[in-house]
């Protein structure tokens, strides 16, 4: 099966759309549609659902509201006739507490740090060590039970990818470590766990010489977490065997602690939010395909991939039956029009869609 993984990226969610209804079938929306690819996004951000990830059951949430919005679009469950192809897998969590303070400031979660998503519990007062100097540099007394921070922009210290993997093996037993970051902090989901505890923070939020740091993190692990890809199914009117495919993730990166979570409107409500615009569109008799159409709302990307591996282990309808499939991810912003990723994979669809987007003049 050809998975074209494929990222539209515009100014407007009106445009995007013209793009991929250009591409299936020279259609373009109206602006109603929009609205309603604003609404999907406004209420996929909202804080109910947790950053659409694995803490108080923010995914689920979302499940649930996608497959509402297809049983409303008088989609049809594939299979087993629900909506839903369940599936778990191991995650690490931080449902409530995540506290990070130096010498007595409390940091901001998600804004002045982020914390290993596979670490630990840890609770406590930790001196810390600024490293300086290579690490055959220095002794098992110097660095056992305190944090050490790795400081390269204000230390000028040149350290590569060895060295750092080095540090993290921990030989000289730390108790963990504070990576300095320039100006980005980069959260993600962790399927194991980490025994080395490592926490980034941006330069601007660390003070030159601290003293003491003070940690109250709580994770949760989980061995099992129930989560499901959600599936909805249009007939096609001549060749109904062959099929369509529009998929798109629909989790995020849910929560550090009781205080942070990260909405992910880009990233990806705004690839579901177009996946349910194209679901509307087709679910009109009127524009029905000779082929049949199948929309997936993935759960478990930012995990590894998890959901869409998963479906491709247990299709329901035939592989070799797809036709084409269009992943959307990351629609809500950019300047430079369309991004095709994975293009060089897949020659063919990718000239196929320059053809029709240069034709159409989008």
């Amino acid at each position: 099966m050809n998975w074209l993984s494929v990222v539209f990226m515009r100014k407007a969610l009106l445009q995007i759309a013209g793009v991929l209804i250009g591409l299936l079938v020279g259609a373009e929306l109206s602006a109603q549609d929009s609205l309603y690819a604003r609404k999907i996004i406004k209420e996929l951000t909202h804080e109910k659902y947790n950053g659409r990830g694995y803490v108080k059951s923010g995914d689920r949430k979302a499940a649930d509201f996608i497959a509402a919005e297809f049983k409303r679009l008088n989609l049809e469950p594939v299979g087993s006739g629900s909506w839903y192809q369940k599936f778990s897998f191991p995650v690490n969590t931080f449902p409530e507490k995540v506290s990070v303070q130096v010498d007595g400031t409390k940091l901001v979660p998600g804004k002045d740090f982020i914390i290993d998503p596979g670490m630990s519990s840890l609770k406590g007062k930790f001196p810390v060590v600024r490293i300086v100097k290579p690490m055959a540099a220095y002794s098992t007394e110097e660095i056992r039970n305190k944090f050490i921070i790795i400081d390269t922009i204000g230390t000028g210290l040149k350290m590569d990818k060895d060295e750092m993997n080095a540090w993290k093996k921990n030989v000289f037993k730390a108790a963990g470590m504070i990576l300095i970051q320039p100006q980005k902090l980069t959260w993600s989901v962790s399927t194991f766990k980490d025994e080395f505890p490592v926490i980034e923070v941006l330069k601007s939020a660390f003070p030159d010489k601290p003293e003491f740091l003070y940690l109250d993190i709580e994770s949760k692990w989980i061995e099992e977490y129930q989560t499901a890809n959600v599936i909805g199914y249009l007939k096609g009117t001549t060749q109904p065997d062959s099929f369509l495919f529009v998929t798109a993730h629909y989790d995020h990166l849910g929560r550090m602690g009781a205080e942070a979570y990260f909405p992910g409107a880009n990233d990806n409500a705004s690839g579901v939010s177009m996946l349910l615009n194209l679901a509307s569109f087709y679910a009109n008799p009127v524009n029905r395909l000779k082929y049949s159409m199948v929309f997936i709302a993935f759960a478990g990307e930012e995990a590894g991939l998890i959901g869409s591996k998963f479906y491709t282990d247990h299709p329901l309808v035939p592989l070799g039956n797809i036709r084409f499939l269009l992943n959307l991810d990351l629609m809500g912003t950019g300047d430079d029009g369309m991004m095709v990723v994975n293009a060089t994979e897949f020659p063919q669809a990718f000239s196929a869609m320059d053809s029709i987007n240069t034709a159409l003049q989008l």
